[in-house]
């Protein structure tokens, strides 16, 4: 027990946090109480009431209301153990509460704790085991908020965290695994993330190479896997990421190709496997990454066009994808009179010998 003392000191404290008073910065924001009001919100596990109360708390103070988020995303973290669904639940109100520009402009460095924060939640087995669905919606808010932050290293980091969440949760719910993968894939197809995290972008783009090529996940969302198919083709033909792993930029163009042209995807329409063909058809030519890969034009003729005898086919570990060859092959006979990329000679590519870059964590 306390001596008497040191409780009207706390006591204060606490009264002062719970009417807003006073700024607070991230590392007392992550160690305070929380006041009485949002404590009971966070115990509720609604998020509703938990966004609730931020914001009468932080009175309109983007800087409180970011402290607050900040120390309500801790004690989301503290939950994981005992009730993980809680867990998401009051993270996803913590990602929620910092999403205005006010707030995001304000205050970055409580709101990069908020993001990495739920970045740990979302990706951890307790969570992803308890509620996929629940990972995945916390993964694809927290991948969102960060493409706001002007932090490309930060999106990159949550992007790569996300895509590893959605890989382990497609086995159960394939749907919310694509949902994932196409929000990190898309925060990672722009200049800014693969100027500045080169490694990271080819890490994710690799990840959600594999989820496409599954085919529960061209069953479960034919239409979303066909533009990560053309987002994950197009982040890997990027010179400063193929050059950090051509043999692992191949592989990702390998499996964006066998995901495109396969029948799921296919009978949603040929725009897919339309913008794959021709942005691995700019790549064959492609003067860089010829020159950072002496096979890379060979290496891609072969995805193109494979050869019947032994067909290139995707990089689909951990997950497997038998029916990838025989899509491609179709598919190429569709192709073979308006590619004029496509030639006799068939090199096979090794896709098990590909390494995926490592990326931050």
């Amino acid at each position: 027990m306390k001596p008497r003392s040191l409780l009207l000191p706390i006591q204060i404290a606490s009264a002062l946090l719970a009417l807003g008073l006073g700024a607070v910065t991230s590392a007392h924001a992550q160690s305070a109480p929380l006041p009485p009001a949002l404590r009971a919100a966070v115990m509720s596990g609604n998020s509703q009431q938990i966004a609730q109360a931020i914001a009468v708390l932080s009175g309109g103070n983007p800087a409180q209301a970011a402290a607050l988020a900040s120390s309500v995303v801790s004690a989301a973290e503290r939950l994981v153990a005992t009730n993980p669904r809680a867990a998401v639940a009051v993270a996803q109100a913590a990602v929620q509460a910092i999403q205005s520009n006010g707030v995001q402009s304000a205050a970055p460095t409580q709101i990069q704790s908020v993001l990495t924060t739920a970045a740990r939640i979302f990706v951890n087995p307790q969570v992803t085991q308890a509620d996929p669905a629940g990972a995945a919606a916390l993964a694809t808010a927290t991948v969102q908020a960060s493409t706001a932050t002007n932090n490309p290293a930060l999106t990159a980091q949550i992007a790569t965290q996300a895509t590893t969440t959605a890989e382990s949760i497609l086995a159960s719910n394939p749907s919310a695994a694509v949902q994932v993968a196409s929000a990190a894939v898309n925060a990672v197809n722009s200049t800014s993330v693969t100027s500045a995290s080169p490694s990271a972008a080819l890490q994710v783009a690799t990840t959600a190479s594999r989820i496409i090529a599954n085919p529960s996940a061209q069953a479960a969302s034919p239409s979303v896997v066909g533009q990560i198919a053309s987002a994950v083709a197009t982040v890997a033909a990027t010179p400063a990421v193929y050059q950090t792993s051509p043999s692992a930029a191949i592989a990702v163009m390998s499996n964006a190709y066998a995901a495109a042209s396969s029948s799921p995807v296919s009978a949603t329409g040929p725009s897919a496997l339309v913008s794959v063909t021709q942005t691995l058809t700019q790549a064959q030519a492609s003067n860089g990454l010829n020159a950072s890969n002496s096979s890379n034009s060979a290496q891609i003729a072969a995805i193109l066009k494979p050869s019947p005898q032994g067909q290139a086919g995707p990089n689909t570990q951990p997950t497997a994808n038998p029916d990838s060859s025989t899509n491609q092959q179709n598919t190429q006979n569709q192709q073979n009179n308006s590619n004029p990329t496509n030639n006799s000679g068939t090199p096979t590519v090794d896709p098990t010998q590909s390494t995926s870059p490592a990326g931050p964590r």
